[in-house]
């Protein structure tokens, strides 16, 4: 994924990058980019000569974003399935398919809500890195 955006900020290796969203982000009509939120801290591995107010592009590998999407998808997908067949352990012949899927469903969110907790506390990197300046 690439995308382009203004420097605002140099630090060392470390490029704090604001996103050229104009057209993207028309569905939330910028809500989370305004008052700064929605920066890309981007690291400069080739050592390109930068400096405030030049516009570069940006890009992340595509397996990162994969992976994240893995580890926010799959754990409550798992939860659904251990909740639903958990039912039937603790009621072998009493549990009818509304209460599997009860539980299964209660089992989703509880799983979903851990995901969510995790992500809070240690949020995901997705590795951004400078590779070219355009501007």
């Amino acid at each position: 994924m690439t995308e382009t955006g203004k420097v605002r900020e140099v630090r060392e290796n470390l490029v704090i990058v604001l996103p050229d969203r104009s057209a993207a982000c028309f569905g939330c009509m910028n809500a989370e980019c305004k008052g700064g939120a929605g920066l890309i801290t981007a690291e400069n591995p080739a050592g390109l000569p930068l400096g405030t107010g030049q516009t570069v592009e940006v890009a992340t590998r595509g397996s990162s974003l994969l992976g994240q999407a893995a580890l926010a998808l799959l754990p409550p997908i798992l939860g659904f399935l251990l909740g639903f067949n958990l039912s039937g352990v603790i009621f072998p012949f009493t549990a009818p398919d509304g209460a599997s899927a009860g539980m299964g469903v209660l089992f989703l969110f509880a799983a979903a809500f851990v995901v969510y907790l995790v992500r809070k506390k240690h949020p995901a990197s997705k590795g951004y890195k400078v590779t070219k300046i355009i501007a």
